[in-house]
């Protein structure tokens, strides 16, 4: 969806700026890119078709994110997420559709209003505002990253290193912003490409072995297979007599549940084939949004903290990266270390 907001990165020119410019930059970035950003919101609108088959019909109506205002609380998705014990799918999903206001910051990334919150019912989350997970470190390999001997200069042969979607190559210095933007958003990037794959898999086990559905939200209902196993929960095609539901299950435990409760239903008909394709194509636009969200937490790094690293390259190749993984595509420079490793085997 917002796959070109790294090329208007490239057009902020930039001397060298010193610290009380990096928000004007990143501002004039998000201004350039993201000010008219906008996506369709899937109204959950039910209605009885002719042949007597109940769908869910998506709207088209267009809506608008308005940017943080100075004073405003508000947290990041994954954040909120991992308080809430579910998905950051399940909670961007939610966003898509209209169940949840957000809003974005001047980088791009979609954040939530402590308002909204508890304008939800869910908990404040005030108390981790402060806090900064230590960053997961990552091989370069499991970055994609690859190192060469360059040429020799003045005696000596430097470090070269090549990316997937990108034909450039980087020096040492260089290689340092995307070791840090793709790294920070490196687990989100895994999870959309497995997300992807799995929309491709016909009749999924579910993750777990409960095979009946009987909350006071839902009623009672009789699982027949997993349209998405996620992380934190499953997201479920059922049956009821001749009715059919796409129901989201939630770890029990999770902060989520005890207030929403255990399960929610998505999407509810009589064709289960026609509520299997909805919800598919619904997904997929999630886990697009899901990639555009973690493209602008990486532009926050490099713009922020390697502006005369080439940043323009480096975020255009990330954006690229964050595209392929929840189009369920591979570079060919990841095919081919893939194709090279199965080789080597014995």
């Amino acid at each position: 969806m917002w796959r070109n907001a790294s090329h208007a990165a490239s057009r902020v020119s930039l001397e060298r700026p010193g610290q009380a410019s990096h928000a004007i930059i990143l501002s004039g970035i998000a201004d350039n890119t993201l000010m008219d950003m906008r996506y369709l919101a899937m109204r959950k609108t039910l209605i009885q078709a002719e042949a007597g088959v109940l769908k869910q019909e998506k709207g088209n109506e267009v809506m608008y994110m308005t940017l943080q205002q100075p004073d405003q609380a508000a947290f990041p998705v994954g954040k909120c997420a991992d308080a809430l014990g579910i998905d950051e799918f399940s909670l961007l999903s939610r966003i898509q559709m209209g169940e949840i206001n957000a809003v974005r910051a001047t980088s791009g990334e979609i954040i939530i209003p402590e308002s909204e919150l508890k304008r939800s019912a869910l908990s404040s989350l005030r108390e981790l505002s402060d806090e900064s997970a230590e960053q997961q470190k990552f091989s370069d390999h499991s970055l994609g990253i690859e190192s060469y001997l360059g040429l020799r200069h003045n005696g000596v042969r430097p470090w070269r290193y090549r990316i997937p979607g990108h034909e450039g190559r980087f020096s040492e210095n260089e290689i340092e912003g995307y070791r840090a933007a793709f790294g920070a958003i490196a687990k989100e990037v895994e999870t959309v490409k497995d997300f992807a794959k799995q929309l491709q898999i016909e009749r999924q086990f579910p993750r777990s072995e409960d095979l009946e559905i009987d909350t006071p939200q839902t009623g009672q209902w009789e699982v027949g297979e997993a349209l998405l196993n996620l992380k934190r929960g499953e997201i479920l095609l059922c049956r009821r007599g001749d009715e059919f539901a796409v129901i989201e299950r939630f770890d029990q435990d999770s902060p989520y549940a005890q207030v929403k409760g255990q399960a929610e239903i998505l999407m509810q008909g009589n064709d289960a084939n026609q509520l299997a394709h909805e919800f598919k194509a619904n997904a997929q636009r999630t886990l697009e949004f899901m990639a555009s969200n973690a493209t602008a937490k990486a532009q926050k790094i490099v713009w922020g903290q390697f502006y005369d690293q080439k940043p323009d390259e480096i975020m255009a190749a990330i954006s690229e990266r964050c595209h392929q993984a929840a189009a369920n595509q591979e570079t060919n420079s990841q095919k081919t270390t893939q194709s090279i490793n199965r080789g080597m085997r014995v």
